[in-house]
């Protein structure tokens, strides 16, 4: 559970007595209810961490924070342009209404930092005359007197029976040897690395979902399509039948509902009983065999191959998975960009500014939707090492692989993103094209320009001669459609 009423006033008091006078240098917001400020301190710095995520919720010194995908939310960039060389002025725990304030000022002007900790919890900051200028957390809806530019109010009291409760519960807040901040310190040590598991279980769930959501419909699909590529007897009966009916049409009457007739079979005559449909001719019945052989025998052909591009699909799901579970924490966080773009959902949702589709070993490919869209998806989504591709010189998607910092592309995996970059643009159906491919960090946009509209540097360009085969096999893995072929 989050920290306790009694250990909030302990940590709250630490800061109060230790940190006042601290100079806010920097600050992050990697999520949204989620957020750093590094303060300064004669002789070192210290990173507080407020969270106001649920059973995650603490105010504490942070070790090591979250790293913070894409471009800055906006609450980032109003905490480093308000706070930025602010004092620490000081420190409250609002019991009653579960708030911590701090509260900074430079030059008689204050700015005061809110972690609302109540459900559904969020952080805030305020001006001095108690005004919203910005908010953090989905959840302030519920909440319908808090927009920006409103007069914060605090949250609804708790009831005194929880007030109660909660006073009664000790503190866990134990201090260790070499503790500069013990109070403070000891809550990171309380929560810090369960908010890491957390986070690292919620980041395998939300890449893992839709790779078993294919497999799930992948696999009942193969069993469908088993079953239909198992035809082959029953087609063959339909023709050995048509046949049997061809050579006896002078036997066969209509109106009938069954005739016996001679089958000269390798295992000698046999008297077969065919069932008959009366309201045929005898010529029809027997064309309407044939047509169920030629039916049935496309149906198992067509079977035969989608069998083995699902079996394929199905491999492809299980290896994703596999390689997912065996990620370890610090590979998976640095993919945390899949919580804030998809906060409070899990998987992939059409509502976000990308299309993702799935390249050679399972690369994750993102192209933007449209103008606003790659704005979104080059400057909110992508982390500043990761690789974008545009088709040179063209209007078209901004394109997107994510990479893990300090990592490589496969030649393949480029391959792969400039086919889809040409797809998307100008050069949609043309044999060949130029792409331009840099890390994030070196595209920028420039003041006034329209949407989507960018400029960068210290670019790459090379020339792809369009593959069909493989510009087929990505626009398949598109998630939502067909799994990508290995």
């Amino acid at each position: 559970m989050s920290l306790r009423p009694v250990e909030f006033e302990e940590v709250v008091a630490e800061v109060a007595s230790r940190l006042v006078g601290a100079v806010a240098q920097k600050a992050w917001c990697p999520l949204p209810r989620l957020a750093y400020v590094e303060l300064r301190v004669p002789g070192r710095s210290v990173v507080l961490c407020l969270c106001a995520e649920g059973e995650l919720s603490r105010l504490s010194v942070a070790e090591d924070r979250f790293p913070t995908p894409g471009e800055p939310a906006p609450f980032q960039r109003w905490l480093r342009q308000e706070l930025t060389g602010f004092k620490l002025l000081g420190a409250r725990y609002l019991e009653p209404h579960r708030a911590v304030v701090l509260e900074f000022e430079r030059e008689a002007v204050r700015r005061r930092l809110v972690l609302e900790l109540g459900s559904p919890g969020g952080l805030l900051l305020l001006s001095d005359n108690q005004r919203v200028l910005m908010l953090s957390g989905e959840g302030f809806g519920s909440r319908r007197n808090l927009y920006a530019g409103a007069a914060w109010t605090p949250p609804e009291p708790v009831s005194d029976e929880a007030l109660t409760k909660g006073r009664a519960q000790p503190s866990r807040l134990e201090p260790q040897e070499g503790d500069v901040l013990p109070k403070l310190q000891a809550a990171e040590r309380v929560l810090g690395q369960k908010d890491r598991t957390s986070r690292v279980d919620a980041i395998r769930r939300r890449l893992a979902q839709p790779y078993r959501a294919r497999l799930k419909r992948s696999s009942r699909t193969l069993e469908k399509v088993r079953a239909e590529a198992a035809r082959g007897p029953e087609a063959e009966k339909h023709r050995e039948v048509g046949e049997l009916l061809a050579q006896n049409l002078h036997r066969l009457k209509r109106g009938a509902t069954q005739v016996s007739l001679t089958a000269y079979t390798e295992s000698g005559v046999e008297e077969v009983q065919v069932k008959l449909d009366p309201k045929r001719t005898p010529k029809e019945e027997t064309d309407w065999h044939f047509h169920q052989y030629r039916r049935l025998l496309r149906g198992v052909e067509t079977a035969r191959h989608r069998e083995a591009e699902l079996a394929r699909e199905v491999a492809h799901a299980q290896v994703a998975l596999q390689q997912i579970e065996a990620m370890d924490g610090p590979a998976l966080l640095a993919q945390v960009e899949v919580l804030q773009v998809s906060a409070g959902e899990e998987g992939p949702k059409e509502g976000l500014p990308f299309k993702e589709y799935v390249g050679h070993g399972g690369a994750r490919i993102w192209v933007g939707r449209g103008a606003a869209d790659n704005d979104a998806l080059t400057f909110k989504v992508a982390r500043p090492w990761h690789l974008w591709l545009h088709a040179r010189g063209l209007p078209g998607s901004h394109v997107v692989v994510p990479l893990e910092k300090n990592g490589d592309v496969a030649q393949e995996v480029l391959l792969d993103a400039a086919h889809l970059a040409l797809h998307h643009s100008g050069a949609k159906g043309e044999p060949r094209g130029e792409v331009s491919y840099m890390p994030v960090k070196f595209v920028r946009k420039l003041k006034g320009a329209s949407a989507g509209q960018v400029t960068y540097s210290r670019e790459k360009t090379f020339v792809v001669r369009i593959e069909p085969e493989r510009l087929e096999r990505l626009l398949k893995s598109r998630h939502g459609e067909q799994p990508p072929l290995p």
